[in-house]
């Protein structure tokens, strides 16, 4: 009774809950800016063709240009505009579909869709714009990032804002997910993120354990730090395990690696590798066997190979 007590009587007219639908759709609109896919440019061709196109054509590889993508930032949004020029366009079809081709309705241009218009091509030049810059600056090299900030800031800060909003996503998502909903602001995301009306990244942990064997959580073992693991595949350049910008084609580290063939401790640099090396045995072959060896080996036996 303290239920139907508190609710109180019915007003007149009926509510009808038209202002907290409002609400829903203004906040609706709100997350889906603020989540908006962003736009990521894709990598640049490997190589520039000068002159005409086609067989014996001139092609060059200009080291001075950056050719990597982009990292991800926003260019559009969801906006109320939008979200009238829709209805408006849902109300054209409808009174066209009504009035089939006995009469004729006037539907004037306005200065909204003009203006609209003309947003899109203010958007459509940032984004060459950016494009341009990012071909000519490579934040990646020392000093282009100081560059870059004093002459476009803008250009730097838009994308660090897009991380941002990245993992505000994943983290609310996951926090939901893991603990529950606790207020009506978890209770209205959960509901857009159910729904696909907003979507964004979660974090990851790439890990099969069964996969492979996995040390207990006290063993010596559990962790490979110190040089411990294996580098069977040679020394890994500057970004092989980038996700953004320039990075190894299908994110084969591999591609980007130095080979250890002929570099100091080429033949092993593991522990139990080292650990052969003291006693003069490396890969199974005993290295006392000339007198050069045999002093080494009395001196303990570990060389520089």
């Amino acid at each position: 009774m303290g239920l139907y007590r508190s609710a109180g009587g019915q007003g007149t007219p009926p509510a009808t809950g038209a202002g907290m639908g409002a609400g829903l759709i203004d906040a609706e609109l709100a997350a889906a800016q603020r989540f908006a896919e962003p736009t990521v440019p894709p990598q640049t061709g490997e190589r520039l063709v000068t002159g005409t196109p086609g067989p014996g054509a001139n092609e060059v590889d200009p080291s001075f240009y950056n050719l990597g993508p982009q990292y991800p930032v926003k260019y559009t949004v969801p906006t109320a505009q939008k979200e009238r020029l829709k209805a408006r366009q849902d109300i054209r079809e409808a009174a066209g579909a009504a009035t089939g081709t006995t009469v004729h309705r006037t539907d004037p241009i306005t200065d909204e869709e003009v203006n609209y218009l003309q947003s899109m091509k203010d958007q459509a030049e940032l984004a060459d714009f950016d494009r341009y810059v990012n071909s000519l600056i490579d934040p990646r090299k020392p000093g282009n990032l100081k560059f870059l900030m004093e002459i476009y800031p803008e250009y730097v800060n838009r994308r660090i804002q897009q991380v941002h909003t990245d993992y505000e996503y994943a983290l609310r998502n996951q926090m939901i997910d893991s603990w529950g909903i606790n207020t009506f602001d978890d209770l209205h995301f959960k509901f857009l993120v159910d729904q696909g009306k907003i979507n964004g990244p979660q974090l990851t942990t790439p890990r099969d354990l069964r996969d492979s064997y996995a040390a207990g959580a006290l063993s010596p073992y559990a962790f490979a730090i110190n040089g411990d693991r294996d580098r069977k595949d040679g020394l890994k350049l500057p970004f092989a395990s980038a996700k953004y910008g320039k990075r190894p084609a299908g994110d084969d580290k591999e591609l980007w690696a130095l080979r250890d063939a002929g570099q100091p401790f080429s033949r092993g640099r593991t522990g139990p590798q080292l650990a052969k090396g003291i006693y003069g045995n490396v890969d199974g072959d005993d290295i006392r066997t000339d007198p050069a060896d045999r002093l080494a080996a009395g001196m303990g036996g570990l060389r520089l190979i």
